[in-house]
């Protein structure tokens, strides 16, 4: 049995994320109905992580394993059976029991955010209608993250997991020349629930004023929660990096390019 790994991309949109889930769509079930169609025999994808409805991804690895052998372009055919929200890009044979959820040492999310309205990013960016962000105070913000390690403030469910301690490597927030569209970057060895959308709503807090940085900061410090937990909206947010100690390889399209 030979087992491979498929280097992705996807738009989320359309889908209620990536695992599939009864009588909904989702991106593994189309993946894993594109495959069986080309070997016309059941196939069975895992992914390096889940997503959540609406969530994209520029750049996700699943794994299958198969007794097949193929003598065309499996990358093309995939291409032309799957929908146009859903790109493979590469093939890589794997070697023994790689994995692509638990090898992965690192990942990376980049949330996208426009304060005026455009319609061609309507679905790939989170529309914020205020005139005015303080983008000093977000940045702020931003970097106070990688002072803290566990983010139970940030988890949506987090009596599911097993511990809520994160080490973030990484953290950028930018902003176009004109001040009306943003990108909040995160890297870390593992995510919790729902704690990036959480995140980056109250950074937009921040920027709106609705919060101090000192509350903000008071919420990693301490770990408190608000009443009703905040998200922001899921149209934003890209899973953008995964790298393993035997591989690392670029998004096929850098997403920072939408900054103009």
């Amino acid at each position: 049995m030979k087992r491979y790994f498929l280097h992705l991309s996807y738009v989320g949109t359309r889908y209620r994320g990536w695992q599939r889930q009864p009588e909904v769509p989702s991106v593994q079930e189309e993946i894993e109905g594109a495959l069986s169609k080309i070997f016309k025999t059941d196939m069975t994808i895992y992914g390096c992580g889940r997503t959540d409805a609406g969530v994209h991804a520029s750049q996700y690895f699943a794994q299958f394993q198969t007794e097949e052998e193929w003598d065309f372009d499996l990358v093309f055919r995939l291409n032309k059976v799957l929908p146009d929200d859903i790109s493979i890009h590469d093939l890589i044979p794997c070697k023994g029991t790689n994995h692509a959820r638990y090898d992965a040492s690192e990942r990376s999310y980049q949330y996208f955010l426009h304060t005026n309205k455009t319609a061609n990013l309507s679905t790939i960016s989170t529309l914020h209608e205020s005139s005015v962000l303080d983008f000093a105070k977000m940045h702020e913000a931003v970097f106070l993250i990688p002072k803290y390690t566990d983010f139970i403030g940030f988890c949506k469910t987090p009596d599911l997991h097993p511990s809520t301690i994160c080490e973030i490597k990484k953290v950028d927030f930018t902003q176009n020349k004109n001040g009306t569209q943003f990108c909040f970057e995160i890297t870390a060895n593992r995510f919790l629930r729902g704690m990036i959308r959480n995140l980056m709503a109250r950074i937009i807090l921040v920027g709106s004023g609705e919060i101090t940085l000192a509350e903000f900061e008071e919420v990693l410090r301490n770990g408190q929660k608000d009443k009703l937990p905040i998200l922001a909206p899921p149209q934003g947010l890209y899973l953008s990096k995964v790298v393993y100690p035997y591989l690392e390889m670029e998004s096929v399209f850098d997403l920072k390019k939408l900054l103009v």
